[in-house]
């Protein structure tokens, strides 16, 4: 493998910190060469203009862990074995649950709060290939679903780990600092993982307690 240019390698992580920061719009280019401690020439050289960096800028944060192909699982496991590691893989890498923000995950939240122009590129190459994958998952668990229903049933999952991610601020208003870490990533997984296939009927139901319920507990597939 060749490695990369050091200037270039310095534009992308300048450009990155300073469009985590600020945004496409109010990101300035001599403030990333100034990060990079590169020269004005330089982007033009490397990248062309400030929107083909940002858009490399963004595919270098999907390369950083990001990548979809990880969450490949083995089609061996049963399908609750692979709805659980798809919500791990997620909550842990796509949204760094629990962990120190670096400006990649920063970057991606920012994009999918606010999406510039350049979102279509997020799409096609980071989430479409994820929401296929767990589509594909949905459509074995449920198939007998309509297009419209496996849509939603997708969403229902993601849209439980994204809140998590999205409504941090507000959330530790609501239960403090301390509640929300005790929100972690195993206990997420475990939490969300359940209530999912109790929902689908692939896992036993929740108790009194919000807890799996004994009788069951060992359901994990449909033959």
């Amino acid at each position: 493998m060749v490695a990369q240019d050091p200037t270039k390698s310095r534009l992308l992580e300048g450009a990155g910190e300073e469009f985590a920061e600020k945004g496409f719009e109010l990101a300035r280019v001599r403030a990333i060469c100034d990060r990079a401690g590169a020269n004005l020439a330089a982007i033009n050289y490397h990248f062309g203009d400030k929107e083909h960096l940002y858009v490399e800028v963004l595919r270098a944060a999907h390369r950083c862990g990001l990548d979809p192909r990880e969450e490949r699982f083995d089609p061996g496991l049963a399908p609750a074995e692979r709805l659980r590691a798809f919500i791990r893989h997620f909550l842990g890498r796509v949204l760094a649950m629990n962990q120190p923000e670096d400006w990649q995950h920063r970057l991606m939240m920012r994009e999918m709060l606010s999406p510039t122009p350049f979102s279509e590129v997020l799409v096609r190459e980071m989430i479409r290939p994820r929401f296929e994958l767990m589509r594909g998952l949905m459509r074995e668990i449920c198939p007998e679903a309509d297009d419209r229903r496996l849509n939603a049933l997708v969403f229902s999952v993601i849209g439980q780990c994204l809140h998590y991610k999205m409504a941090r601020r507000v959330t530790e208003r609501l239960i403090g600092e301390e509640g929300y870490r005790a929100l972690d990533l195993d206990y997420l997984t475990g939490h969300i993982t359940a209530f999912c296939l109790a929902a689908l009927g692939m896992g036993p139901t929740l108790n009194q307690a919000g807890e799996p319920s004994e009788q069951g507990r060992n359901v994990s597939s449909r033959s």
